[in-house]
């Protein structure tokens, strides 16, 4: 395999086994791992190739992509599109990729789904499947001293892919995990597992062709609902169940089933059972389909609710959205629930905080605030402007669109008008950056001794804490909890 990287030339220290943006494969075979992406892998087995061929693949800025794919309400892209060459290329074999991601799985509230491109402006998904039994069976005994369990990947987010050709594009998107299946007019029941007590029974005739269904089951953390509705507020919600494909007209009415609000159950503690519901308790909808937004309905009044244990049931003969509300105020239910829903559908991603400083007076400094998804720590243009990464966080989760905000502390303080807030807005893959400048307080010293040339080797340890609520409203928010 010959493994010359695309931009090296010198060849006596080319690292024969990694490359830049492309390398060559020929009959062979090999592996080769990419120097810009720790993690990014492809494995060509022998014979794969049947002429010398360049492999491309490069990692897109979101701004290269002419048409990335239409997402719908809670996914995101996991990664980079990934631009793949030559296109078209088919081989004889399968080849694998192992691509890292940046998504938060969250436990399994969440899967990870491939989609190609092979003409950069439709997308469909991509159907080889890579488990380790495919791969196994693809790649033979080339590569199994270095293949790792797809268990062990998965901690490592890096997801694998078998392909057969190159298509123009891959696009790897984090979405709510859904089961699905082939339903036909004998009709057949879909489990969720991410919540088990939510159902969808098709019965025999609801159907009259083999279709795959996909079931959804979309928990709402109680955190959501407290930041939309105030942390006072007695409101509680289900999950939020989808059938797909949505807008379908069933031939025969089809059984859901979902989980009671946990509010609802500690606030009706011993009601009877039966059909006998209060009315706080409210059925929501969205019909709308594809990537239109959702919009929420209430249709409590028109659909007959039973409750059955810790879950109520109902019929409806449309594939849609549905979810249980329970509120003091019925009539803001759907209007509420919208934002509710809103604030969910934020996409979670694994990144770091990073913190640069520079030094530009005795007493003062500037600092320049980062949060990382895939590019790298040392960010070029601060090392070359005479930044020093000050402190750098461990991966931890950050929710797209969303805003951490800075707290100061310790001998440093920020110089900023009264009143603004330091906050530092989060958007995955791309450059999050706030600068500000600081007044270093020197140990023991009063303001009028700040000019002391003495305060030249003075080095100054500050603090940065990054909230996802801005502290003083934490600390409202805390002392009306202890009221309470």
């Amino acid at each position: 395999m010959a493994c010359h990287s695309q931009y090296s030339r010198d060849f006596e220290t080319i690292d024969y086994c990694r490359f830049l943006v492309s390398f060559l494969v020929d009959a062979r075979g090999g592996s080769m791992r990419g120097s810009r992406h720790p993690g990014l892998r492809v494995l060509v087995p022998p014979s794969a190739a049947s002429a010398p061929t360049r492999v491309t693949c490069r990692m897109l800025r979101l701004e290269r992509t002419l048409r990335p794919p239409q997402l719908n309400d809670g996914e995101g892209l996991a990664c980079r599109i990934l631009e793949l060459g030559p296109h078209p290329c088919n081989f004889n074999s399968p080849v694998l990729l192992e691509l890292p991601h940046f998504a938060s799985m969250r436990g399994r509230q969440r899967e990870l789904v491939v989609l190609r491109s092979d003409n950069g402006e439709t997308w469909k998904e991509h159907s080889l499947e890579a488990t380790d039994q495919c791969v196994k069976q693809a790649l033979g005994a080339t590569f199994a001293e270095t293949l790792e369990p797809t268990e062990e990947l998965r901690e490592k987010r890096i997801i694998r892919i078998l392909m057969t050709d190159f298509p123009l594009y891959l696009a790897i998107v984090s979405r709510f995990r859904q089961e699905t299946a082939l339903i036909g007019s004998d009709g057949g029941v879909l489990s969720s597992t991410v919540v088990p007590q939510v159902q969808a029974v098709f019965p025999e005739g609801a159907l009259q062709k083999r279709i795959r269904v996909g079931l959804q089951a979309h928990q709402i953390p109680a955190e959501i609902v407290s930041k939309v509705c105030g942390s006072q507020s007695r409101v509680s919600v289900s999950p939020i169940v989808t059938l797909e494909p949505r807008r379908r007209k069933f031939h025969k009415p089809i059984t859901l089933t979902i989980p009671l609000p946990k509010g609802y159950l500690q606030s009706h503690q011993g009601q009877s059972k039966g059909q006998q519901q209060v009315n706080t308790l409210r059925l929501l909808c969205s019909i709308t389909g594809g990537t239109s937004p959702a919009h929420w309905e209430d249709i409590t009044g028109s659909t007959p609710l039973s409750r059955v244990k810790d879950c109520v049931t109902f019929t409806t003969t449309l594939s849609a959205r549905f979810w249980l509300m329970d509120s003091q105020t019925i009539h803001e239910s759907a209007e509420m629930g919208g934002y509710i829903y809103r604030e969910s559908c934020l996409v979670p991603y694994m990144g770091k905080f990073v913190v640069f400083s520079k030094r530009c007076e005795v007493d003062e400094a500037l600092i320049r605030c980062f949060c990382l998804t895939d590019d790298k720590v040392d960010k070029t243009l601060e090392c070359q402007e005479g930044f020093e990464i000050c402190a750098a966080s461990s991966e931890l989760e950050v929710v797209e669109g969303n805003s951490a905000y800075l707290e100061v502390g310790g001998g440093i303080s920020p110089m900023v008008k009264s009143g603004e807030v330091l906050r530092l807005r989060f958007s995955a893959f791309r450059e999050n950056r706030l600068a500000f400048p600081v007044h270093i307080k020197a140990p023991g010293a009063s303001n009028g001794d700040m000019n002391n040339d003495n305060l030249k080797d003075i080095s100054a340890i500050g603090m940065i804490g990054f909230f996802s609520e801005q502290p003083h409203k934490q600390q409202q928010l805390k002392e009306q909890a202890e009221k309470s």
